[in-house]
């Protein structure tokens, strides 16, 4: 009877531990304490120079957020040129913001032209083959998510922090930081930067880029190529590194019941 109630028990074992193996390995779902940075940045490039800093941040950033969500990008190849205090730029995602003076004698803009003689100090293009970008001209830009995203990535362009720091801020239950780099910038010289951010599990819904301060001064950059999660993961079909981690779990089960078999 005994043994009979020890097999039982080490078969109810088993099937817990199986069925916790089969989870991990079929959700890929992590806990994050804080967000997790990704940046990357390269100073005085200018439109269609080599950037390679923030082309593998951008990579990095891109793999990781991938196994969050949907990863969509937006590079307001299709936004109206010109002023703006409000604007859609995809379907439930909104820009609005002011400029240099926190009024709207100083808007943000979409451009699809950029400083020629300095482009690399107040921002331009960074999409292959596009135009237009979100030109800031200090102040403040805010996304606001009509559903919630766990990630945010960017391109930031003429960006010096000579002048006042670049910063995005956000709620995820707690206020979170994130600064645009700077190492290296001045009055003169401009860095091309890609700053992206994963945040498991959080529900952000609103994400704002502060260029300046009325008292200090103000960094007028770029923003394009702006990554965000529009949707879950598939889970319909398991990774291959899923299935590996699951049939690794699963023979080392089998493994364990056998020697506990062998011994009873």
């Amino acid at each position: 009877m005994n043994l009979h109630l020890g097999i039982g028990a080490q078969l109810r074992s088993a099937s817990c531990i199986a069925a916790a193996v089969c989870a991990l390995a079929l959700t890929g779902v992590s806990a994050s304490a804080s967000p997790i940075t990704f940046t990357g940045e390269d100073l005085t490039a200018g439109p269609g120079a080599l950037h390679p800093l923030s082309s593998a941040a951008a990579a990095s950033f891109t793999s990781a957020a991938s196994l969050l969500g949907t990863v969509s990008t937006i590079n307001f190849e299709s936004a109206p040129v010109g002023n703006f205090s409000s604007l859609v730029i995809a379907p439930g995602v909104t820009i609005s913001g002011l400029g240099s003076n926190l009024s709207s004698s100083v808007p943000q803009s979409i451009n699809n032209n950029y400083d020629h003689a300095f482009p690399s100090l107040d921002g331009f293009n960074t999409t292959p083959g596009g135009a237009n970008f979100v030109q800031v001209n200090g102040g403040t830009i805010t996304f606001t998510f009509a559903t919630p995203t766990d990630f945010f990535g960017a391109y930031f362009s003429g960006v010096q922090t000579y002048f006042y720091p670049d910063n995005l801020t956000f709620s995820d239950g707690t206020s979170e930081t994130i600064s645009i780099p700077g190492a290296g910038t001045n009055g003169s010289t401009g860095a091309l930067d890609y700053v992206g951010f994963t945040d498991a599990g959080k529900s952000i819904t609103s994400i704002t880029l502060t260029a300046s301060n009325v008292a200090i001064g103000a960094d007028y950059i770029g923003i394009d190529d702006v990554s965000y999660d529009s949707g879950p993961v598939s889970t319909a079909t398991p990774e291959p590194s899923s299935l590996l981690l699951l049939g690794t779990g699963l023979a080392g089960l089998a493994g364990l019941t056998a020697k506990r078999f062998s011994h009873s």
